[in-house]
């Protein structure tokens, strides 16, 4: 995997002791066995956010998939739709959301940003609902993109603009997929371009598939 993929998915903002912070707490969780319990009919079913799921977890919404994964969303719906649980697409998805709902009946979040542009809010809420998907999450946090210093370092970031040694990176692995591909299947997108958002450039497309 070329190093700029490799740390969109591992890093995080500024000097990431948040990321690390996190990290540990989530190691000092422990699962607390229930003993001399009866186990013919075991139950780990949940019910999250009104849905009835097989299992007490679920596949959170995650940008770029395909970057990284040649099946992408697509494998993770695949995987949530086997174990009777729901997964999330996200606002940077790589898979159309119709393509997800067609293809598998388990329940299907939409991750979304909220944009200066209302139009695009609006559209992006009718092709989520259109598609049928049941679960909406908003996306609070990002206001503001975070200082990335990674991504900044190699240029893998939104506008794309890869450094040379980002460049470099991803001709050292001519098998994986190249992120100019996905990017210009956003920007290629009718009405992509929308003024008073730096960000709409992709997130306009969701739902697009690559090409």
């Amino acid at each position: 995997m070329p190093r700029p993929i490799f740390d969109y998915i591992d890093g995080a903002a500024d000097d990431e002791v948040t990321h690390r912070r996190n990290t540990q707490a989530f190691e000092g969780c422990d699962f607390v066995p229930n003993v001399l319990r009866g186990v013919e009919k075991v139950d780990l079913s949940v019910t999250v956010m009104g849905q009835k799921l097989a299992l007490p977890v679920y596949c959170s919404p995650t940008a770029l998939q395909r970057l990284f994964h040649h099946d992408g969303e697509r494998a993770v719906a695949a995987a949530a739709a086997k174990y009777g649980t729901m997964f999330g697409v996200s606002a940077l998805g790589t898979v159309g959301i119709e393509e997800l709902r067609r293809a598998h009946e388990t329940s299907q979040i939409y991750q979304l940003h909220f944009y200066k542009d209302r139009g695009l809010n609006r559209a992006m809420l009718q092709r989520a609902k259109d598609a049928g998907v049941e679960i909406l999450m908003l996306t609070v946090d990002s206001i503001t993109a975070g200082n990335r210093e990674r991504d900044l370092r190699t240029g893998f970031s939104i506008p794309l603009g890869l450094t040379l040694a980002g460049m470099l990176r991803f001709a050292l692995k001519p098998r994986c997929r190249s992120p100019f591909s996905t990017v210009r299947a956003w920007a290629s997108t009718p009405g992509s371009m929308r003024a008073g958002s730096r960000v709409t450039t992709t997130s306009s497309t969701v739902g697009q598939k690559p090409s």
